[in-house]
């Protein structure tokens, strides 16, 4: 349950494909259609359908050969699949970057201020005449190549931890020394450098004429193109990052670890270089959109291990430094649910099985949930201290943003009765049962905040709650369906034809509050509470279990937000208020 179908489908009514307004095809309806399977059921069956609809709709491949980067990606899959079980810590990458993907385009169409910082930098016709012109393209093509990209380096990694798991091992029977094992090259350069298709000198013109730092680096060298983009970027010195790009795979060795967006990075480019020219496609599409791609994947990794340490000591990084890195790294790092773990280590960890978010103008929300387990108690606070640290979060989201844990199988007995009788209620209701009770605390402690903002919560999260609380969020989810007949109305799957009702009105609201309340009494009388004049958790007493006319408005008030919730509520489960047609005669 979360709201990446809502904003994919926000997104993709506004995007604009090239292809589709100038030649009649039908790439973004493809590409939509992809989307929606994946999120519907997330598996690598349906992540592969999402790469195979990107890379089809901008295919840069020979005639008659098979799409090559499709190709790469699957050899990441059997990787991961096959060879990564016999190393201690490894999680699936494949359906991960297309979690990565979606999870982006939420971001860019939700939040104005990102979205004119990638305006700014990147849509500059003067700077680069040839940026798509259709609508949100641009990032569209930039944001897919980081993002589905952005981890195609990890069987490099993989190769590395298993040598070093064995080489251990092996040597593990005299209890000496650990031992460091490298990864080196004969040949590096081989893989550091881009083919000359076409005469060097014409394909790197336009690039050459446009900057004078040119003639301190190799046009046709991933390393020297990387360098030069982010001291365009970064206002790094070139000859100092050059030099830094230059010996990390000496570092690498030297210290017993790999960086895949490093060879991430590289692969990206020389693929594109030699497929461009072999096209006789314009050099400034490699110079530009590919490059751009191209060093985002490569500072995923490389801002926080190298960037922000001396000589460069850059601090957090700004949307307007580097638009796509930005949006790549806080994606790559929210994006932990859904991730099978393969190595021996992960797969006796609890891991997030999904996510409620909430993604607004200038803030955002995630609830990760367990299904069995707990994550780490302090996974929320490492999370926030961990993003604040990397990237400059107030320049896009001023309105702050929240993470936290919850686990719902602690909720199995709770919900065991609630969930009888399912012929009575919506499937989508039942199957979301869990979730949707934690939304509505989540929901009930941002109105107190925004009511009471420097008063603490007393239940930050829902898993603090006391056991007849959780039922009773567990109790109003299920009531939707009963408070929705009152008035004529049911829930129905989303795009179902009849009249939608997106707000509930006042005069509604005030009707199914009163229902609400006389509900809520009933199960708090049935649960043990009794009347009291002061609200006791642990002895169950509460001064509400009065008629409604009894309370006072601020009580009646959250009784009324529990109503103008229902809309959010039925939307992050892909259901809608529709109105009961023998009433709309």
């Amino acid at each position: 349950m979360n709201n990446l179908r809502l904003y994919t489908d926000l997104f993709f009514d506004e995007l604009e494909i090239y292809e589709d307004v100038e030649r009649g095809h039908k790439y973004k309806a493809f590409l939509r259609q992809a989307v929606i399977d994946f999120l519907d059921h997330e598996t690598k069956e349906t992540a592969f359908a999402v790469y195979l609809a990107f890379f089809d709709s901008y295919r840069i491949k020979l005639e008659g050969a098979s799409n090559p980067f499709v190709d790469l990606l699957d050899v990441l899959r059997s990787y991961e699949e096959n060879a990564s079980t016999l190393i201690d810590t490894q999680r699936d990458h494949y359906v991960h970057s297309v979690n990565v993907f979606i999870l982006g385009l939420s971001f860019y169409v939700q939040n104005g201020k990102y979205k004119n910082a990638f305006n700014e930098v990147n849509l500059d016709k003067v700077d680069y005449p040839y940026s798509y012109s259709t609508r949100h393209e641009e990032f569209f093509y930039r944001w897919g190549l980081a993002s589905l990209f952005h981890d195609v380096g990890y069987p490099i990694e993989i190769i590395g931890k298993q040598i070093g798991k064995f080489i251990n091992f092996a040597s593990a029977v005299d209890n000496g020394a650990k031992i460091t094992a490298r990864l080196e090259f004969d040949n590096f350069e081989s893989l550091n450098t881009i083919a000359e298709v076409i005469p060097k000198k014409e394909f790197t013109k336009s690039y050459y004429e446009k900057y004078e730092a040119c003639v301190y680096i190799d046009l046709l060298k991933p390393l020297d193109l990387l360098a030069h983009k982010l001291h365009l970027s970064l206002g790094v010195d070139l000859k100092t990052i050059k030099s830094a790009l230059g010996n990390f795979v000496g570092i690498m060795a030297k210290n017993g670890f790999i960086d895949h967006g490093f060879y991430s990075a590289l692969i990206v480019l020389k693929w594109y270089g030699f497929l461009i020219q072999s096209c006789n496609y314009k050099p400034e599409y490699f110079y530009y959109p590919v490059l751009d791609s191209a060093s985002a994947i490569l500072l995923h990794n490389f801002y926080k291990n190298v960037i922000m340490k001396p000589p460069f000591s850059k601090g957090p990084l700004s949307p307007n430094e580097h638009p796509i890195a930005y949006l790549l790294i806080l994606c790559d790092e929210l994006q932990e649910w859904n991730r099978d773990a393969y190595g021996i280590l992960d797969r006796r960890r609890s891991n997030a099985g999904d996510v409620s978010l909430w993604i607004k103008k200038e803030g955002f929300d995630f609830i990760y949930i367990t299904n069995n387990g707990s994550l780490p108690e302090q996974f929320s606070k490492d999370k926030e201290v961990l993003l604040r640290n990397l990237l400059d979060m107030d320049a896009v989201f001023s309105e702050g943003f929240s993470i936290c844990c919850e686990s719902l199988d602690e909720l199995a007995p709770l919900t065991s009765s609630l969930k009888q009788n399912t012929d009575l209620f919506p499937r989508p209701l039942l199957d979301n049962l869990e979730k949707l009770a934690i939304a509505i605390h989540k929901l009930y402690n941002d109105k107190k905040l925004e009511k009471a903002p420097d008063q603490p919560l007393e239940w930050p999260n829902f898993s603090d709650l006391p056991e007849s609380l959780k039922y009773s969020n567990l109790r109003q989810a299920r009531s939707i369906t009963d408070k929705l007949k009152l008035v004529g109305w049911e829930m129905r799957p989303k795009g179902n034809a009849g009249k939608v009702i997106n707000e509930i009105k006042a005069d509604i609201v005030d009707i199914l509050a009163v229902f609400e309340h006389e509900a809520w009494v009933a199960e708090r009388l049935s649960t043990g509470w009794k009347y009291g004049p002061i609200r006791n958790a642990d002895e169950k007493t509460s001064p509400y279990l009065v008629p409604y006319n009894q309370l006072n408005e601020e009580i009646k008030d959250l009784d009324r937000d529990t109503i103008r919730n229902i809309p959010i509520l039925l939307d992050m489960i892909g259901m809608a208020i529709f109105q009961i047609e023998s009433q709309s005669e």
